[in-house]
């Protein structure tokens, strides 16, 4: 064959192939903006036209300025005109005849006329066939043309459906539909050629294959829809391992000819596998590429012994490590379920997580579907294949006797006898019933009435006897290693269509930032492809209105709410996946749960990259004036500050969890509750005593405080979480209980729950409010003092740690002030009460004190008047001028004092309270 490209080549230049060409921008009216590539000696209204782009025109020799534009930006010659149709001061002013004018650089014209609207999702499409190549006795190799080419726009992995000719699809019930029934097939050429290449592999009796082999002719009309699919080659420079099974070299050929295209220098391997030497195609067409271009290498594999192959077997015994990269390689694999799953396992038994694993499979239909006519795939993609010779059709149909059933070759071997009833019993057994079980349990009755099953209560049975069916030992007793957890690989929900196709892709570990934005941009790249020039004035200024709304969360290089614009990034995102129409690339996106891990990273950050809002701009500016590679390059710096911003915040949360002052070995073997864990003063206090050996019982009522025990017992240390309301006795005692359960003692209690709800006037508080702060701040404590009082009485030592405030003598919280007074009173009469039972009790006075957002709210209601906000300000301005050091202390300063009082360093403290306020004594 010949192969043939959209690309000149040294070997063939085609016409004109010498003249330089340039990109046109044809902007209309309503928005839309269309390329047209136009060469020197060409006009642009000829090239528009030869890309069925119709701009107005009534003439073309410059006689009535029907199609006069205005040129935003370019160079050109614009020919030859008379004044009517073009005064000389239009012509000063920029304007320009499209069917005179000939581009001397890239131009972006201004036409002043509306467009029809640009089809951004599937579409049905009608074409031609125009060529039919039997490439093999097991594949043909189909060519169409469609009038309105301009208007499919694809990527290099995607499919359509195509509707066989001639056939009638049938609905569930068997009725008849009236449609055609559809079969998906990946595009073999590239995105940028004329004629649409589809490979189909032969079956007799398929749907497709029949229609080709029995029917069809050039100059068949030929309709499909598409294109669909999110198994396309994503934009990036890592090495790329291509496996290709039968004709799902299809999709593969039409990535390599979007290489090709770009003049890709990307380190490529393929493998090509099928099953025998017949479906072995389009080789003449690889080696081409292999010379083309420079980083493309190959092989191929064929699976019968039988085969004149080199190799001969599977794609897996081409995969070396070489091929992997120890994990940084972009795997793209197209063809049937087996190989999939083949090749999956082979990468995981390598102990290699790719960076990117993306594939392309069929799913096959339910047979009675494929009966009844429904449209299903012929097989892996373009693979035909039937349903029942994978999926055997079990029907209840009657045996029917045949006359030479008994016969071989017309020679009677099976004489036919009568058998009669065994007369006699077969003797006893005595196996103590073991016939009648399994793995130790009666199953059945031995004389098939009258004996009672043994119950089953769910419980384990001694191994000895559930080795055994029927009293044989059929599962021999071996040693099983231990399960060594590794790294999940996290797999988007595969989509299968009503075709069949099924397409997915797996990243390790995709919730590490770097993974998850690279494949986000990949999408979105991919995602620019099938929008960029195609979008209305409407759709743009959505896109711009999304953008704009992300730019008031982000000041320079910090995040005014980062909460918000998390929101506000992801329907940004969203925007522009959902603008291509294209479910499969949505659902690929929204699998990668982009927005659930900012929220869970971002939630405490401060640092923002401060060009990443920006960016929203800039994209939507270079999608608006059709800059292609400027919106591709600023999708892919957005994806790299992305990962920075995510980095930044995922070291700036690890740094503030670790302890900036650690004691080691302080706490060693020492039992130490916390209450009020999960954030702020508690969890840090948390982690340090952690740090210096302790063993930690976090109570908190919040389930976050979970999440605080899987940290400290990831970094080595010993923690149990337990949740419970410390405003009521029970939910102390139950804390106390869980720490004597696990540990069997209470050494030290740190009572840090309690903070302020209310921020006003001592007269704006109401009943309950009052009650609400002392339940809060001062019952927690002395709940959780009556719970864990006994325990240390009877063992004679402890140490209480109360957490009171400075705001003791302070404005705007006086039912709190009142509280955390009574918690001073508490710290010294239990001091004095407990001594003599070798019990220390003391506590420190916190002031304003820097912590990241809460995570659970105190019930703090937002202020509703500019009142209500100076109520609120004022007890923070007094907080900080009652401070000598004009500032709030940090987790770091508050947790140092606390594990001070806490450990035996203190041994001879109690009953005193120490204000860590900057010099407020409270």
């Amino acid at each position: 064959m010949t192969l043939t490209t959209d690309q000149p080549t040294s070997a063939s230049p085609p016409t004109g192939a010498q003249t330089p060409t340039h990109q046109v921008a044809l902007t209309f009216e309503d928005g839309v903006t269309r390329f047209v590539t136009c060469r020197e000696d060409q006009t642009v209204a000829d090239a528009s036209y030869r890309q069925r782009i119709n701009i107005p025109l009534d003439c073309r020799d410059g006689a009535c300025g029907t199609c006069k534009a205005f040129c935003e930006s370019g160079e050109y010659d614009g020919g030859t005109y008379i004044d009517d149709a073009l005064s000389a001061a239009e012509s000063a002013d920029g304007y320009a005849l499209p069917c005179c004018m000939k581009p001397q650089s890239d131009l972006v014209l201004q036409i002043a006329a509306t467009s029809d609207i640009a089809k951004t999702a599937a579409g049905d499409f009608n074409g031609t066939i125009v060529s039919l190549e039997r490439l093999s006795e097991s594949t043909m190799r189909v060519g169409i043309e469609i009038g309105n080419r301009s208007d499919l726009a694809f990527l290099p992995g995607q499919y359509v459906n195509i509707a066989v000719p001639g056939t009638e699809a049938l609905d569930a019930g068997g009725t008849r539909t009236g449609q055609q029934l559809r079969r998906s097939y990946s595009f073999a050429n590239g995105p940028q050629e004329q004629r649409l290449i589809f490979m189909v592999k032969l079956t007799p009796g398929g749907a497709m294959s029949d229609y080709l082999t029995d029917r069809a002719r050039r100059g068949d009309e030929i309709t499909f829809t598409g294109p669909h699919g999110s198994f396309f080659l994503r934009e990036a420079s890592r090495p790329v391992l291509l496996l290709a099974g039968g004709t799902g070299l299809a999709p593969i050929l039409s990535m390599l000819r979007k290489m090709h295209d770009d003049n890709s220098a990307r380190t490529v391997h393929l493998i090509y596998g099928v099953s025998t030497d017949t479906d072995l195609v389009a080789l003449d067409e690889i080696e081409y590429f292999a010379r083309a271009l420079s980083g493309f290498t190959w092989e191929h594999c064929v699976s019968d012994p039988n085969s004149s192959a080199v190799n001969k077997g599977y794609v897996t015994t081409l995969i070396r490590p070489e091929h992997l990269y120890d994990g940084d390689v972009a795997i793209y694999l197209c063809g049937p379920p087996p190989m999939v799953e083949s090749v999956r396992a082979h990468v995981a038994d390598a102990g290699i997580a790719p960076v990117g694993f993306y594939y392309e499979k069929f799913a096959l239909a339910v047979p009675g579907a494929a009966r009844q006519g429904a449209p299903i795939g012929d097989g892996g993609d373009s693979t035909t294949q039937e349903i029942s010779a994978i999926t055997p059709v079990i029907d209840e149909d009657p045996v029917i006797p045949a006359r030479d059933a008994r016969g071989i070759a017309g020679q009677q071997v099976l004489a036919l006898r009568d058998i009669g009833s065994y007369e006699q019993h077969a003797a006893p057994l005595l196996d103590d019933g073991a016939i009648t079980r399994i793995a130790g349990q009666q199953v059945w009755s031995a004389r098939g009435v009258g004996d009672d099953l043994d119950p089953d209560g769910g419980d384990l049975l001694a191994a000895s006897r559930a080795r055994c069916i029927a009293g044989q030992t059929v599962f021999a007793e071996v040693g099983t290693a231990t399960v060594v957890e590794t790294e999940p690989v996290v797999e988007t929900v595969p989509t299968v269509t009503e075709q069949g196709y099924e397409i997915g892709e797996e990243h390790p570990g995709i919730h590490e930032s770097d993974a998850l934005f690279e494949a986000r941009a990949a999408l979105e790249l991919g995602a620019l492809e099938l929008t960029i020039g195609r979008m209305t004035s409407r759709q743009l200024a959505g896109y711009r209105l999304l953008a704009e709304a992300t730019l008031p969360y982000v000041e320079g290089d910090s995040f005014v709410d980062a909460a918000e614009y998390t929101e506000t990034n992801a329907a940004f995102h969203d925007y522009l996946f959902g603008l291509t129409g294209n479910d499969h690339l949505l659902d690929a996106y929204q699998a990668l749960g982009v927005k659930g891990r900012m929220g869970e990273v971002l939630r405490n950050a401060t640092w923002c990259h401060p060009l990443c809002a920006q960016d929203h701009i800039d994209i939507v500016e270079a999608f608006a004036s059709g800059n292609r590679d400027r919106a591709r390059a600023v999708i892919s710096a957005h994806a790299e500050r992305s990962k920075q911003t995510m980095r930044r915040a995922m070291s700036d949360e690890m740094a503030s969890r670790r302890p900036r002052f650690i004691t080691p070995g302080r706490f060693a073997g020492k039992v130490v509750i916390v209450t009020g864990a999960a954030q702020g003063i508690g969890a840090h206090t948390a982690r340090r005593i952690s740090a210096e050996g302790g063993r930690v019982v976090c109570a908190d009522r919040s389930e976050l405080v979970d999440e605080l025990v899987s940290d400290v017992t990831d970094l080595g240390g010993q923690a149990v979480g337990s949740i419970a309301d410390l405003e009521t006795y029970d939910g102390a005692a139950s804390v106390v209980a869980t720490a004597i359960d696990t540990y069997g003692r209470v050494d030290v209690l740190i009572n840090n729950v309690g903070g302020a709800i209310n921020f006003k006037p001592f007269v704006e508080f109401t009943d309950e409010q009052i009650r609400a702060e002392i339940d809060r701040s001062l019952m927690t404590t002395l709940y959780a003092c009556r719970a864990a009082l006994p325990s240390m009485v009877a063992r004679g030592s402890g140490v209480i740690v109360n957490v009171s405030s400075a705001a003791t003598r302070g404005i705007h919280r006086i039912p709190y002030s009142a509280a955390k007074g009574g918690i001073n009173a508490i710290t010294a009469s239990l001091a004095m009460e407990y001594a003599d039972n070798g019990i220390r009790v003391v506590a420190t006075a916190p002031g304003g004190t820097q912590a990241p957002p809460r995570r659970i709210s105190r019930g703090t209601p937002t202020p509703q008047s500019a009142t209500q906000q100076q109520w609120f300000d004022a007890h923070i301005e007094q907080t900080i001028s009652s401070s000598l050091l004009k500032r709030y202390g940090t987790l770091d300063e508050q947790a140092a004092a606390i594990c001070f009082l806490a450990s035996d360093e203190a041994s001879y403290i109690t009953g005193s309270v120490l204000p860590v306020a900057g010099g407020d004594q409270g």
